[in-house]
C-alpha cells in the first residue's frame, strides 16, 4: 500500500502542474499515512482462515502460523490475534508452555480491546499457562475472569474447557462439591457443542466425585447415563468409565458384583490399557489377596506419585491379611512417605490458593462497593428529583385549588353584593314612597339601610376603617338574635308586606315569622339551627311546615319560603 502511494506521488510529479499538485499532495500523504497505520497486512486473511479451522486441524494451524514472519504483521491487533491463535495451536498440539512470551501481545491488547470471545480465550490460555507452572491460584483467577467474559461469547468449547480446567484445580484441593459442579457445567457445554468424548469424560469425573463424597445414589445415576454412551465413545473414555465403575463397586457393591465388574472390565478393555491398580484393589476388597498381589506385578506406576501411594497401600493391606507383617510394614512405610509428600503439596497449594483467592475476593468486593456507591448516589439523585417533581406538582395543584376557591369566593361575594345592592334599592324605595309604614318598621328599615350603605361605601372606597365599623355594627346586631330576627321581620314587613301578611294568615306566631325570615335571607336549615342554637329547631321546622301545609318530604323549607317570597314581589 505504501509503495502504491509513492508511485502515485511520482506520477503526479511527472504529469501534473505544480500549482495543482500543491493542493492534492497533503491530502494524498495523509490518506497514505492513515492506510499504513490502520490497515492490515497480507497475513490478516490467513489468520482469519486459521481461526476457522484451528479446532478441527490444530496441527495444520500450527504449521501455517510458524511460517508467518512476525515482522510483517502491521499493528497491535494483528500481533494480538497471531499470539492468541499460536497459543491455542500449541495447547491443542499438547505443547505445554510455562511462560507468557508468546501470549503476552494478546494479554496486553485484549484487556481493553477485542470481542468477548477474544477476552474469553485469552483469559483461558493465560490460565492454562499458570496451570502448567503449577500456580493454580493465578490459574483460577484467570478462569474466573474467562467465565465472566463468556456471558457475551458464543465460543461454547472454550467455555466448556474453562469449567473443566477449574474442576481440575478443585480436585487437587479435595473440594468435591465444586469439582462436581464444574464438571456438570463443562458437560452441559460439551454436549451442546456435540463433543461426545469430552461430554462422557465429564460424566465419568462426576461419578468419581460422587463416589469420593460417598453419595452412592448420585454416582449410580451418572453411571447409568454413561452406560448409554459406551457404544459411541473412544477406547480411552471406555477405560476411564470402567475404572470409575469398578471403583464404585469396590465402595458400594457386593463381592459378587465386584467379581462380575472385574470380568466386565477385562472383557471390554484391551489388556495394554487395563488399570491393573484398580483391578488389584477390587481383588483385595473380595479378600483374594494372592490375586491382588499377582495383578500388581503387571502394574507400572511411572512417575505418578498418587498412584504409587495407592500401590503401596494395596501391597501393605494384602501382605497384612496374608500374615506377612514385615513386608506389610515395609510397604506401609513407603506409603506413609508418599502420603506425607502429597498432603504437604496439597496443603501448600491450598494455602497459596486461599491467599490468592482472598485477594481476588477483596478486589471483587472493592469493585462491588464502588458500583454500589454509584448506584446509591444515583438512587438518591433520582429520589430527590422525584421528590422535587412531586412537591412542585403538589404546589401547583394547591395553587390551582386556591385559585379555584378564590374564584368561587369572588363569585359568592359578587352575588352577595348584588343581593345587598338589590335590598338597599328596595329599602330606599320603600322609605321614599311608603308613608304608611309602622314607626318601628320604618326605624328598622332605616337602620338596615344605613348599615348597607356603610358596606357599599367601604367596598367602593376600600376604606378599612368604614369596613371595620360596619362589621362591628353587624356583629353587634347578629349577637342579639332576637333583635336581629325582629329587625329582619320588620324589614320584610316594609319591603314585602304581602309575604308577612300571608304568614300571619297561616297562623304563624311572630317568632315563627321571624324564623321564616331567616330562611328568606338565604340561610339554609343547618345554618338557621346553628344561629338560633335551639334544640327544638327541628320541632319548630315541623310546626311551621304543618301550618304552611308542606309535607315533611315534599320539599326543602328554605327553598319553599324563598319561592313564596318571590311570588309576592
Amino acid at each position: 500500500m505504501l509503495k502504491t502511494g509513492i508511485m502515485l506521488i511520482r506520477i503526479l510529479f511527472h504529469h501534473s502542474d505544480y500549482r495543482y499538485l500543491k493542493h492534492f499532495l497533503p491530502i494524498l500523504i495523509l490518506t497514505i499515512c492513515l492506510i499504513s497505520c490502520n490497515g492490515h497486512s497480507k497475513h490478516w486473511e490467513t489468520l482469519s482462515q486459521i481461526e476457522s479451522y484451528i479446532e478441527e486441524k490444530p496441527d495444520s494451524a500450527l504449521v501455517t502460523l510458524e511460517q508467518i514472519d512476525l515482522l510483517e504483521l502491521s499493528n497491535k491487533e494483528e500481533k494480538a490475534k497471531y499470539a492468541l491463535l499460536y497459543s491455542m495451536a500449541l495447547d491443542k498440539n499438547f505443547v505445554d508452555k510455562t511462560d507468557f512470551e508468546i501470549l503476552q501481545p494478546a494479554i496486553d491488547y485484549y484487556e481493553d480491546n477485542g470481542s468477548a470471545t477474544d477476552k474469553l480465550r485469552t483469559y483461558y490460555y493465560q490460565g492454562r499457562i499458570y496451570q502448567n507452572q503449577g500456580n493454580d491460584a493465578m490459574a483460577m483467577e484467570c478462569f474466573v475472569k474467562a467465565i465472566a467474559a463468556s456471558n457475551k461469547s458464543d465460543d461454547i468449547l472454550t467455555i466448556a474447557r474453562t469449567h473443566f480446567a477449574q474442576s481440575k484445580i478443585y480436585y487437587l484441593l479435595f473440594d468435591w462439591d465444586n469439582f462436581i459442579e464444574c464438571n456438570k457445567n463443562a458437560a452441559h457445554y460439551f454436549k451442546e457443542a456435540g463433543v461426545l468424548n469430552s461430554y462422557a469424560n465429564c460424566l465419568i469425573r462426576i461419578i468419581n466425585g460422587y463416589t469420593l463424597k460417598e453419595d452412592s445414589e448420585n454416582a449410580l445415576h451418572y453411571i447409568e447415563k454413561c452406560k448409554r454412551l459406551l457404544g459411541s465413545i473412544s477406547q480411552n473414555r471406555l477405560v476411564d468409565f470402567y475404572s470409575s465403575y469398578l471403583t464404585y463397586l469396590i465402595n458400594y457393591g457386593s463381592d459378587q458384583e465386584i467379581i462380575n465388574g472385574i470380568a466386565e472390565y477385562t472383557e471390554a478393555v484391551p489388556e495394554p490399557k487395563v488399570d491393573w491398580l484398580t483391578i488389584s484393589n477390587a481383588y483385595l476388597k473380595v479378600k483374594k489377596f494372592d490375586e491382588a498381589l499377582s495383578i500388581l506385578s503387571r502394574y507400572d506406576s511411572g512417575a505418578d506419585v498418587d498412584k504409587e501411594r495407592k500401590y503401596y497401600a494395596i501391597v501393605s493391606e494384602a501382605y497384612k491379611h496374608k500374615g506377612e507383617f514385615e513386608k506389610a510394614l515395609e510397604a506401609f512405610e513407603k506409603y506413609e512417605v508418599l502420603a506425607d509428600s502429597i498432603d504437604y503439596a496439597v496443603y501448600t497449594q491450598d494455602a497459596k490458593f486461599v491467599k490468592e483467592r482472598h485477594n481476588l475476593e477483596l478486589e471483587t468486593i472493592k469493585e462491588r462497593e464502588s458500583k454500589n456507591r454509584v448506584l446509591f448516589w444515583a438512587a438518591i439523585f433520582i429520589i430527590s428529583l422525584l421528590a422535587v417533581i412531586l412537591w412542585v406538582r403538589a404546589k401547583l395543584k394547591v395553587n390551582q385549588m386556591e385559585k379555584a376557591f378564590a374564584e368561587q369566593e369572588a363569585e359568592r361575594y359578587r352575588l352577595l353584593y348584588r343581593q345587598m345592592e338589590e335590598e338597599r334599592d328596595n329599602l330606599t324605595n320603600l322609605l321614599a314612597h311608603n308613608d304608611e309604614l309602622d314607626p318601628d318598621a320604618k326605624a328598622a328599615v332605616g337602620k338596615r339601610l344605613e348599615l348597607l350603605n356603610k358596606f357599599f361605601i367601604a367596598y367602593i372606597t376600600h376604606n378599612s376603617d368604614i369596613d371595620r365599623k360596619a362589621n362591628k355594627e353587624m356583629e353587634e346586631l347578629l349577637a342579639d338574635k332576637d333583635a336581629f330576627m325582629l329587625s329582619t321581620r320588620l324589614a320584610f314587613a316594609g319591603s314585602h308586606p304581602k309575604f308577612i301578611k300571608y304568614l300571619k294568615e297561616r297562623g304563624l306566631t311572630e317568632w315563627e315569622i321571624n324564623y321564616c325570615c331567616l330562611y328568606a335571607l338565604g340561610l339554609k336549615g343547618k345554618e338557621v339551627g346553628t344561629y338560633i342554637r335551639m334544640r327544638s329547631h327541628y320541632n319548630n321546622s315541623s310546626e311551621v311546615r304543618e301550618k304552611l301545609g308542606i309535607n315533611e318530604h315534599e320539599t326543602n323549607l328554605g327553598i319553599y319560603i324563598r319561592k313564596l317570597l318571590k311570588s309576592f314581589e
